[in-house]
């Protein structure tokens, strides 16, 4: 009986990551359509009430499955506290997805190791403080330039020819000035990339 329970929890578990995932992405790709077809329109945040520590653990354990798919593995380290905020969940969502993604598809039985801060910053403000690391093929120093233009295209390897990002950085860095915030890369050729970025939200 017990074992049955267990097993039913497991089911449902998956279930619901799954449902997470499918949902998450679908509104990651269509708000990505958006842009694409109209660079011009102007980003804004729609912003609700969640929490924040729950949010971030769904998304990097829905990402666990492509992860692993390429024999990486994703260590995360976070002081977050329960810490209920009013800002744009789909948006935190992109960063996260994008900025996993390319640490992914660049990194080979590897590891992309997720660092995560917070602080309190004034009156109902939090600072998120995110640095996302891969020990992959890296970025060259010329590329490193561009790497937040639009389409940009570089080479990360004298095996990669293609740099992949394209919109993905560009608007991931469009969505962290929307929070107040900033994002810098860090990457030398051949001993992977750091990605930080930091997000100012607002506590409930």
């Amino acid at each position: 009986m017990i074992s049955s329970s267990i097993k039913d929890a497991e089911i449902k578990e998956t279930f619901q990551s799954i449902q997470f995932t499918t949902n998450s992405l679908l509104l990651l790709a269509n708000q990505i359509l958006e842009y694409s077809k109209d660079e011009n329109r102007l980003l804004k945040l729609n912003n609700n009430n969640f929490q924040l520590k729950t949010e971030i653990n769904q998304i990097v354990s829905s990402m666990g499955s492509l992860v692993e798919s390429k024999g990486n593995k994703i260590a995360v380290s976070s002081n977050l506290a329960d810490y209920e905020v009013f800002s744009d969940a789909v948006k935190i969502h992109q960063l996260f997805y994008n900025i996993i993604g390319n640490a992914n598809k660049f990194t080979k039985e590897g590891l992309i190791a997720i660092a995560i801060d917070a602080e309190k910053t004034g009156d109902k403000k939090l600072n998120l403080k995110v640095a996302i690391q891969d020990n992959g093929s890296g970025i060259s120093e010329n590329d490193l330039k561009n790497i937040f233009e639009l389409y940009y295209q570089g080479t990360v390897s004298g095996k990669v020819n293609d740099l992949g990002v394209g919109l993905g950085l560009n608007l991931c860095k469009e969505i962290v000035e929307l929070f107040g915030g900033a994002i810098h890369v860090e990457s030398k050729q051949g001993n992977g990339t750091k990605v930080s970025f930091n997000l100012i939200l607002n506590l409930v």
